[in-house]
């Protein structure tokens, strides 16, 4: 194995959470008359930090505090927790990983509270070296997190691989040197993803299919 560190992402990545992101989204929308999303629309508009989404949306962020919309699709989000699961082979990929001495870490924008409830109902928190979240529910970008990261572990970036499923996850293994490999079945289009030129992958099982060929 030629890497000593994988960085998840959470949310998209690991996490199956689409349904539940793009209905609290449209709740807000809704409840504001600007209109609704569909998941492939909600794919074509996800960017970090997730307040620009809302500039383009529509969202009047001069008059109504940003921090209130946060806290707002949060609770949207959490009435749709039934519709959340792990992506299929994401349980298979930690272990596999973990199998072949490979320390792992998931750097995310989720609220860090938030986050470790959440990998901790689906009992996957000791596949994991360190957990990175962010201070608030702001949805900001997490680049901060990953360079912390790096320079606690003290890396060589070549052996380092981060797995994520955005643009912001592509922008942030490009920035700390970092191997980049991207899933197109969680919050960004595939078109998007290919534009990056990193490997994408339709799936996390495509990705083990993938490193055993290179074993």
């Amino acid at each position: 194995m030629k890497y000593q560190h994988v960085i998840w992402d959470w949310n998209g990545t690991l996490l199956d959470d689409r349904i539940a992101t793009v209905k609290a989204l449209d709740l807000m929308l809704r409840h504001r008359n600007l209109g609704s999303v569909t998941p492939e629309e909600y794919r074509e508009r996800i960017t970090y930090p997730v307040i620009q989404l809302y500039y383009d949306a529509g969202f009047d962020l001069i008059n109504e505090s940003y921090e209130d919309m946060c806290e707002e699709y949060a609770r949207n989000y959490q009435e749709y927790a039934s519709t959340i699961s792990l992506h299929e082979n994401a349980a298979s990929a930690l272990a596999w990983f973990k199998g072949k001495g490979v320390r792992q870490h998931i750097v995310s924008a989720s609220e860090y509270g938030i986050l470790v409830d959440q990998i901790s109902k689906y009992r996957i928190t000791e596949y994991f070296d360190t957990i990175s979240g962010q201070k608030d529910k702001r949805g900001d970008s997490k680049e901060h997190l990953a360079m912390s990261l790096m320079a606690e572990i003290d890396a060589d970036p070549v052996k380092v691989l981060f797995i994520g499923d955005t643009l912001h996850d592509y922008e942030i293994a490009r920035n700390i040197g970092a191997h980049c490999f991207l899933v197109s079945n969680g919050h960004c289009s595939e078109d998007r993803l290919l534009k990056t030129g990193a490997p994408v992958f339709p799936h996390l099982g495509a990705i083990l299919q993938a490193l055993r060929l290179e074993e």
